[in-house]
């Protein structure tokens, strides 16, 4: 019977060595992935601050600090996650022809006709309409839009209660907290969080954003204007929504605390 005691040794000193490059090799692509974080932070800092040809400063609206402005309802961009903001900005770029799927002309031989069909699981095109988001998101290159999205969403944020009377706030609480389940509408925090700090990617905070941009937002889909949430969540929500129901939930999550990346 062979003796395998006599080989134990290498193995421990192989799976140390081995470990011990794993670990190197993590290390490694911790720093260069940390590296390639902090260059496109500082080229998005520059773009916002300084823009470019054919890109006005996002400051400009924006804010200094990616806070937003309270009087002409432009959003607060400082802590919203990376991939709504990417999302956003490509939705703005979007052709609005582009209707999700692409068909070739149709050949007299109809076997030889091929067809190409995107993924249909999210029934929205997403389109945004805005007249001064639109131009500038197309300017954008994928990379300005990475460095511009990382940049924000690192920046700290805190929104102070703005007080509002007291029939106002409870009408946007019941809003927020219980919906209209008489026709079928969801409550607001079921997506948005139980303080409107939202969640992930997909569902943006409401807390800490100007009154007046989540009520143009709710105009805009009620419109036809602004077409990007998956499966018309939200539009069919917004339809539901009478004048004194955006004010009173706008009102409502603007009278909550708010902090972002303290």
């Amino acid at each position: 019977m062979p003796n395998n005691k006599r080989k134990k040794p290498s193995l421990i000193l192989s799976a140390v060595v081995m470990s011990g490059l794993g670990i190197l090799l993590l290390v490694y692509l911790r720093s260069d992935r940390d590296a390639s974080f902090d260059a496109a932070v500082k080229t998005g800092e520059q773009l916002a601050q300084y823009g470019r040809e054919a890109i006005p400063a996002c400051t400009g609206c924006h804010g200094a600090a990616g806070e937003g402005n309270r009087e002409l309802g432009y959003p607060r961009l400082a802590g919203l996650h990376p991939d709504y903001m990417r999302k956003q900005l490509r939705d703005f770029a979007r052709d609005p022809l582009d209707i999700g799927v692409k068909v070739d002309p149709i050949a007299r031989d109809y076997t030889k006709t091929p067809r190409v069909y995107k993924d249909l699981t999210v029934y929205s095109p997403g389109i945004r309409f805005d007249p001064v988001m639109n131009s500038i998101a197309k300017a954008l290159t994928p990379e300005d839009i990475d460095a511009l999205s990382e940049y924000y969403a690192q920046l700290p944020f805190k929104a102070q209660p703005v007080a509002a009377d007291f029939q106002t706030l409870e009408n946007g609480r019941e809003l927020a907290v219980r919906g209209k389940p008489e026709y079928m509408m969801p409550r607001c925090n079921a997506c948005h969080g139980p303080n409107g700090e939202g969640f992930g990617a997909v569902f943006p905070p409401l807390s800490g954003q100007p009154p007046q941009y989540v009520i143009n937002q709710i105009n805009k889909w009620q419109r036809g204007e602004r077409d990007n949430d998956n499966l018309a969540i939200m539009k069919n929500i917004s339809n539901l929504l009478t004048d004194a129901d955006k004010k009173t939930v706008a009102a409502y999550y603007d009278n909550m605390s708010y902090e972002a990346n303290q």
